[in-house]
């Protein structure tokens, strides 16, 4: 309720999609919502909403704890946030679609991850409507794509590591592509927030 309440105080119009918020074993699943539970020491808890204006969105995702996390959430989430960095840093004009996934696919799998990333690195931004607020699977950053980056794409990167069915672990961040890299469109800090 805070985070929705925050966004639209920031001025954020309505979004194509609910905020997906879930809590305990339900974080581990993909695009889940809240439920009427209560949380409690050693929760995880995972958010993902979208700021929108004009029917143009930029998503947002974090994790949280309540309580002490696991040393394993703490070696994913340090994974996840690597992989972002390495996507992040590869995205540029002239660069094939495919290399910033590959980049955070690399570091996944130098950690000894890749079963809990099985998805595209990210995915192109615009005008959207229900049920969701990506561009209708329009461009992805994933292996065998091979349209080049240019500068104003806008893109959304949830570089997120799930323990299936126990918790999720990650952050996003939606960028626009500019004449040298990209420029995110969010200050928010990618820590793993423990409460």
């Amino acid at each position: 309720a805070a985070m929705l309440a925050a966004a639209t105080e920031a001025g954020s119009e309505a979004m194509a999609m609910e905020p997906l918020v879930s809590s305990g074993p339900r974080s581990g699943l993909p695009h889940m919502t809240w439920r009427r539970r209560k949380l409690t020491a050693g929760d995880p808890v995972f958010l993902e909403l979208a700021g929108s204006h004009a029917r143009y969105h930029a998503g947002l995702m974090r994790a949280v704890w309540i309580g002490h996390p696991p040393d394993e959430a703490r070696r994913m989430m340090d994974c996840a946030l690597a992989a972002l960095e390495a996507a992040l840093a590869a995205i540029r004009p002239g660069v094939p679609c495919s290399v910033p996934h590959e980049a955070a696919q690399k570091v996944i799998d130098a950690k000894g991850y890749h079963a809990a990333f099985r998805k595209r690195i990210g995915y192109s931004m615009g005008v959207a409507f229900a049920p969701d607020w990506g561009e209708g699977g329009i461009l992805s950053l994933f292996s065998g794509v091979s349209q080049l980056i240019e500068p104003g794409m806008v893109f959304h990167l949830p570089a997120t590591l799930r323990s299936y069915g126990v918790w999720t672990v990650g952050a996003s961040e939606t960028v626009i592509v500019t004449e040298t890299g990209v420029e995110p469109l969010s200050t928010l800090p990618r820590d793993l927030v423990v409460r």
